[in-house]
């Protein structure tokens, strides 16, 4: 049977699996370029189109007026449906349900998953924001608003109007915290509420509040698991998930679910290089990194990056010249796993950028005023291309990590294939990016 799954609400995503087996997992909003709409797109329907796959089964998820009418009427315009296709939705008091499901297809199965979000399904007297569940049963829920005071307090600080869309600057308050005594308090109070909830032992924990690293790092030594695609992005995975009957196993491979990209170079300039070519120009200015299958989530891990050498003085006013980042923001560093404990606090690995740990040997342009860094730990079995190329700059400048940001623009959603990647080359000072799978290195 071929399924696909549609979450059509904020931060919307779809998930297709044939025959049981996940074939893509993507966020909408990489296609239409509109940051969380979930409004269908030529691009992300031609891409689907491609994948030669018509459905038998389409189900739709969604937390509020849906677009899912105009999803239908374009999946039958593109010829994407069996003629007996059924077409059925899950509605808003699944949604907490679902977040479990993806986390455990991402991370594994604990006796505990617990669901911390701003909003959640809705209850006689409002919606839920924390649930717990026990084998799949709801044991606990709850309303005490630590999702959602924390998007107030953001929107209050940043005088964003739209509180329903203040989420999308949590992580700049985050990060604010390191200088600002007040918040600092408050993000404080936000780490004792979400700790008063956590269970005792063997937890799973997912929603949108498990993107604050702050609050993660706390639970480092409780060896809780954290859903990478904790966000309302991998809604449309669980699900999957769900409809599979909790097979689905991506542990070994949680985030570089995207589709596969295309090489057409024709709009670019290139030579053929080897990782050695790349990091020269690593030590002296950014480079992006495009390569497989884009991954899922807020952060660029490998496939969708831009890097630069991390002790270059200029490291961070170069990249900030591209990004635009807030003064207060800290950029993060990719290091060889291998390599983590000489430079970090850290008994494990991070790689998917969940945590924060203190530095030993301190570098500014990759941590924050309280010395601590958001880490990706990179081993060859989890980016191979992305372990070789941090190897090849470790021998030959004995440093074994690089400054490491999301390939995007300002305000943009991360490039999902080359045609985002020119506009962005386009419309900014980078210069070039590093195209592993192909060895090449393209300009424009």
């Amino acid at each position: 049977m071929n399924i696909i799954t549609i979450h059509t609400s904020h931060d919307g995503s779809i998930t297709i699996s044939k025959n049981g087996n996940l074939i893509v997992h993507a966020q909408i909003d990489r296609f239409n370029n509109i940051i969380a709409s979930s409004q269908p797109s030529i691009k992300l329907l031609l891409s689907i189109k491609n994948l030669n796959i018509k459905f038998d089964l389409v189900y739709f998820s969604f937390l509020m007026e849906s677009c899912h009418n105009f999803w239908i009427e374009l999946l039958k315009k593109y010829d994407l449906l069996k003629n007996k296709c059924k077409i059925m939705y899950f509605e808003n008091k699944h949604h907490h349900y679902f977040h479990s499901m993806c986390a455990k297809a991402t991370v594994g199965d604990s006796e505990h998953v617990v669901v911390i979000d701003g909003h959640g399904s809705p209850l006689n007297d409002g919606y839920e924001q924390e649930t717990i569940f026990k084998n799949n049963k709801i044991i606990f829920q709850s309303q005490k608003n630590i999702g959602f005071n924390y998007e107030l307090k953001t929107a209050e600080v940043f005088n964003i109007e739209n509180r329903n869309r203040s989420f999308r600057s949590c992580g700049k308050l985050m990060a604010l915290s390191a200088y600002d005594k007040k918040i600092k308090i408050f993000q404080k109070k936000t780490e004792t509420l979400i700790n008063d909830v956590m269970p005792t032992n063997n937890i799973t924990y997912t929603g949108g509040v498990a993107q604050n690293v702050l609050a993660n790092s706390n639970f480092l030594k409780r060896k809780i698991k954290i859903d990478p695609l904790c966000t309302d992005q991998g809604i449309s995975l669980g699900v999957m998930n769900h409809l599979l009957n909790g097979k689905l196993n991506l542990i070994s491979n949680p985030i570089y679910l995207g589709f596969k990209p295309k090489y057409n170079l024709n709009k670019f300039k290139f030579v053929n290089v080897e990782d050695k070519d790349v990091c020269k120009i690593l030590r002296k200015e950014p480079v992006g990194l495009f390569q497989g299958k884009s991954e899922q989530g807020q952060r660029g891990l490998g496939n969708r990056s831009l890097l630069v050498d991390a002790t270059n003085k200029k490291a961070v006013d170069m990249v900030k010249k591209i990004k635009k980042r807030e003064w207060f923001r800290p950029f993060a560093p990719a290091i060889l796993e291998e390599k983590a404990s000489e430079f970090f606090e850290i008994d494990g690995t991070s790689p998917y950028m969940l945590y924060v740990f203190k530095m030993k040997k301190i570098i500014n342009s990759i941590c924050s005023i309280d010395k601590t860094s958001r880490i990706q730990t990179v081993s060859k079995k989890n980016n191979l291309n992305f372990y070789n190329l941090l190897n090849c700059f470790y021998k030959m400048y004995n440093i074994p990590l690089l400054l490491n940001t999301s390939l995007n623009l300002s305000g943009h959603t991360l490039v999902e294939d080359l045609d985002d990647l020119y506009y962005m080359m386009k419309f900014s000072n980078l210069r070039f990016c590093y195209l592993p799978e192909i060895k090449k290195l393209i300009m424009i």
